[in-house]
């Protein structure tokens, strides 16, 4: 295939111009400064949409730089959940640290798992079929945690500013589809199987786009609450195992 199918070609010009005006946007806007892995992210996405544009469908250059860029972006989105857990429990020290110690410890053994295939399986017959090895628990790992933090601030009352909840929110459902489309995609064929192609083009359009309306300076300034609105006199109970909890392994970790 040289090009594109026309209804892809209308979703990529549209991501183009989307990330191009969201990186434009955090950049003007001085959040780059505050979510640094979130606007590395991006701009990868940015340059791997490019691709296409560039360089042939139909030929080996595409497809190695195409695995390459993929490899970096799975690589930048471990350090986007890492950021994740850093804002929004920048407050809770004790337990961010855990958090943090967590993933890095299954991400190591995730590509460790992602390596014993090459000695127990066939081995793979194209590069993208390495990278598929590679992909998949690394995000799977990551989309748990993803997850996590998620059923987290649903449960505890924890304050955290608009602009993180814009970004956990939008992330999330970025993830699910990038996950998905490695899970589906890899398996049936990006450009054999059109409908997962589009669907998967549609969530990486909707997902900047939400973040280009609602991330914003003013977004810093102002606050919400997720968890246990349907209990507000739980809250402060809640709070308060929390605070005990982060003060255990702040001291633990201390030791």
């Amino acid at each position: 295939m040289h090009q594109l199918p026309l209804e892809q070609q209308v979703l990529e010009v549209a991501q183009i111009a989307v990330l191009l005006a969201l990186c434009s946007k955090l950049w003007l806007s001085g959040l780059y400064k505050t979510y640094v892995f979130f606007f590395s992210f991006l701009v990868l996405e940015f340059l791997q949409v490019l691709i296409p544009v560039f360089v042939p469908l139909n030929g080996i250059l595409y497809r190695d730089t195409y695995v390459a860029s993929q490899a970096l972006v799975v690589c930048c989105c471990a350090l986007v959940v890492m950021e994740l857990y850093s804002v929004i429990l920048r407050n809770l020290e004790g337990i961010s640290s855990v958090a943090r110690r967590y993933i890095k410890i299954t991400l190591a053994l995730s590509i460790t798992l992602s390596l014993l295939p090459l000695y127990i399986e066939k081995t793979p017959d194209t590069l993208t079929g390495y990278l598929f090895i590679f992909e998949r628990p690394i995000l799977s790992s990551l989309l748990l945690f993803v997850l996590l933090i998620a059923a987290f601030l649903v449960y505890y009352p924890v304050p955290i500013g608009r602009n993180v909840m814009v970004y956990l929110l939008g992330y999330a459902v970025y993830f699910i589809a990038l996950a998905g489309a490695v899970f589906f995609l890899n398996n049936l064929g990006y450009y054999s199987n059109r409908w997962l192609g589009n669907l998967d083009m549609g969530f990486s359009l909707i997902c900047p786009l939400f973040w280009l309306i609602f991330l914003n300076r003013r977004g810093e300034e102002k606050s919400v609450v997720v968890g246990h609105h349907w209990n507000p006199g739980d809250q402060q109970r809640l709070l308060a195992q929390l605070q005990a909890i982060n003060a255990t392994l702040l001291r633990s970790g201390r030791k």
